[in-house]
Order: structure tokens, then sequence, then C-alpha cells
């Protein structure tokens, strides 16, 4: 639906500024979206890989919401918190975002600029999405994802790479497994 509403107004703009509808709809046409949004990275024992810069809650319910749509079996989604300091601002905020998806792993939080403060981490969002009843994994290190995901994953299945981060790296490792 976002990309829907920004041809619309992408098509209005240009009406407005009189550039030809055939100029606009070749410009369409020839749009492949943008890279990290919704992003398919290509497959792996059948699971369609796909990455997605989503970081803040309504980007990743937006994602998760799109992701049901698609045509899968399973869906899973690893998640990079981004920041310590939105991690615990919007805590219950990401936890209910998360619980679209049927299958969540989370990696340890992505500082960026920040120093660790010692009072937030990913445990702490995995235990408060485990109070929504979800079922969630936290797994620190990438090399241990790639490979609970080669055992868990199943062709049909869905797999979201989610983060503003280096999350981006388990999808196309496996990729290119």
């Amino acid at each position: 639906m976002h990309n829907v509403s920004n041809a619309l107004s992408v098509i209005a703009l240009s009406l407005f500024y009189g550039i030809p509808m055939e100029t606009v709809k070749e410009g369409l046409l020839n749009f492949h979206g943008t890279e990290r949004r919704f992003e398919k990275k290509g497959t792996f024992h059948g699971v369609t890989v796909i990455d997605d810069y989503a970081h803040h809650p309504t980007e990743i319910t937006a994602t998760l919401t799109a992701a049901e749509k698609y045509p899968h079996n399973h869906l899973w989604c690893v998640f990079q918190p981004h920041t310590y300091s939105r991690t615990k601002a919007l805590l219950k905020d990401f936890a209910a975002a998360l619980s679209h998806a049927e299958n969540v792993i989370l990696t340890d939080i992505y500082a960026a600029r920040e120093k660790d403060p010692g009072d937030i981490s990913s445990k702490t969002l995995q235990a408060e999405m485990e109070k929504l009843g979800k079922e969630v994994y936290y797994i620190s290190d990438f090399e241990e994802i790639k490979k609970f995901l080669s055992e868990k994953c199943f062709d049909g299945d869905l797999l979201i790479t989610m983060g503003a981060g280096n999350v981006v790296n388990i999808g196309e490792d496996l990729v290119e497994k």
C-alpha cells in the first residue's frame, strides 16, 4: 500500500508539472523498489529471503503485515534492534509489532552511535514478547543464527531479516550457500 500511495503521488505531481503520462508510465514500470525495503535477496533450500531496513515499530508492523500476504508456509523474522535508547523507549511497541511474525529471532542490539547503558538488551525484548505469549529465540552470534535457520526453515517458508544494522548479512550469507 505504501508503494501504491507513493506511485499515486508521483502521478499527481507529474500531471501538475505537465510531465507526459507515457514518461510517468515508463518511470513507474522501471521502478523495482528501494534497496533494503522488502528486498528479495534470493532463496536457500526453497526458503525465500527478504531484507527490510525496518527499525521502528510502525515500519515493522507494515513490513510484517505485507509479509502475511506474501505466499509462504511459515514466516520467520530475524530482528536486530537499533539503538539502546529506541529499544527501551518503545519496548512494548516493538514486542507488539514483532508479534505479527510466526517465528522471531532476536540478535543483539545494534548500538550505532550509543554505548550500552546496561539496563536494556534483546533479552528484555524477548521477555516482553513472551508476556504476549510468543515463543522468541535470542541468539547473539550470526553464525549460530544461520545454522539455526538452516535447520528450522523449510521449503516454502519466508525469512525476513530486519533492522538498520548488519542483520542483512545473515540472509545474504544463507542465499550464497
